[in-house]
């Protein structure tokens, strides 16, 4: 162990060798390494301990899913519609509020903290789309190292599609900074991330690199750090631009991204809650009241925009297209809705005709890797 670690960092490893339950090791292993000063000396530990924090995670999911398993409650929510869409919060926030007035789901409102005791699903329907709102127990301080439900509420959080959080206008800032840290901890961030990294183990031909964008660090660095894991054959695909901590990310799985859609409540009695929540955290937030309704009409657009999804319908030859779309990634290719439709498409793709706002005119004929946009209309044709 390096002799330069400075007292908060030996503190925090005594107390997770000393941790007796899974929960406590958790926690004290994550003030550990989030202690320890980031520079080149240190990268070696730092990328043994969350490989170690990773490891115990996933020891204490499975614990979960046994207990789940044998006869304890449980927290999935089978997804359902378009997408899924968590709503998370302190107490008092005002999610089972939200959902109740957004959608057909029957939930029990009260006056006192921690009513919801499970996660409770409605639909929201949004134009030719129904988005799956899911409102969860609150969250609170320690939920990301397993207190009590904390551990059950993070793997739905993990396993939606995005989420909303959702602020008292009371004190949006002070609870913004309560979630942010609990998310970050279980390794959950909403912060875009500035590169898509995929590593494909191999069995031979060693480590190769193939990037759109910018390696930040020498690529011999990437060679080391794979190797170091223990990844000596691997295809490494790069989006964007990427460092050495993106790559250790990457490699150890230890962040997750979830689009977030951020809402003050209660702007019907604080109206200027959204104004200070955004001055003092420099992020877009939309102000809500699940009282008197205000902008609750707008719920589904912004979900919408905040999941980057689009709608694509198709039609055969001579027919008319589909009533219900395919919701796709923004991004999609033409050869991605073939996938989607059938491996027939796909394996015989030949050519197809779009209609709508990525045609040039309707009826354009394009290739595989066209880009698509919402509302498009895909006719493929195969050899």
């Amino acid at each position: 162990m390096p002799a330069n670690l400075p007292p908060q960092a030996r503190a925090a490893e005594r107390r997770y060798i000393e941790a007796k339950t899974l929960p406590e090791k958790i926690k004290y292993l994550q003030e550990f390494i989030s202690s320890i000063p980031e520079h080149k000396g240190n990268e070696k530990m730092r990328g043994f301990l969350r490989r170690r924090l990773a490891e115990l995670k996933e020891e204490l999911e499975t614990q979960k899913k046994r207990k789940a398993g044998s006869g304890g409650g449980g927290f999935s929510v089978k997804k359902e519609g378009a997408a899924q869409v968590v709503i998370v919060g302190l107490p008092g926030s005002g999610k089972s509020s939200l959902l109740a007035s957004t959608t057909n789901a029957r939930v029990q409102i009260g006056d006192h903290p921690f009513t919801t005791k499970e996660p409770s699903p409605g639909m929201l329907s949004f134009e030719d789309l129904q988005f799956q709102l899911v409102d969860t127990p609150a969250i609170f301080e320690g939920a990301y190292y397993g207190l009590s439900w904390g551990a059950q509420l993070m793997s739905v959080i993990r396993n939606a599609d995005g989420m909303i959080v959702l602020l008292d206008g009371a004190d949006p800032v002070s609870q913004y900074t309560v979630i942010m840290k609990e998310l970050k901890m279980a390794g959950i961030t909403i912060d875009r991330p500035r590169s898509k990294i995929e590593i494909e183990r191999t069995t031979g031909g060693g480590v190769q690199i193939a990037c759109a964008g910018r390696i930040t660090c020498d690529v011999n660095e990437v060679e080391e750090i794979l190797k170091e894991a223990g990844v000596r054959n691997a295809v490494v695909r790069i989006w964007g631009d990427a460092g050495r901590e993106e790559i250790l990310e990457a490699l150890e799985q230890t962040k997750m991204y979830k689009p977030a859609l951020i809402l003050v409540n209660k702007v019907d009695i604080y109206p200027d809650a959204v104004m200070k929540f955004e001055e003092a955290v420099g992020k877009r937030a939309l102000g809500i009241s699940t009282k008197t309704g205000v902008n609750l009409s707008l719920l589904g657009r912004e979900i919408f925009m905040v999941l980057e999804i689009i709608r694509v319908y198709t039609k055969e030859v001579g027919g008319e297209p589909t009533s219900k779309p395919i919701v796709m990634k923004k991004g999609s290719k033409v050869i991605d809705v073939a996938k989607i439709v059938h491996s027939h498409l796909y394996k015989n793709f030949k050519i197809a005709r779009i209609w709508g706002t990525s045609a040039k005119y309707d009826a354009e004929k394009v290739g595989a890797d066209h880009e698509l946009a919402d509302g498009d209309v895909v006719e493929i044709r195969i050899k």
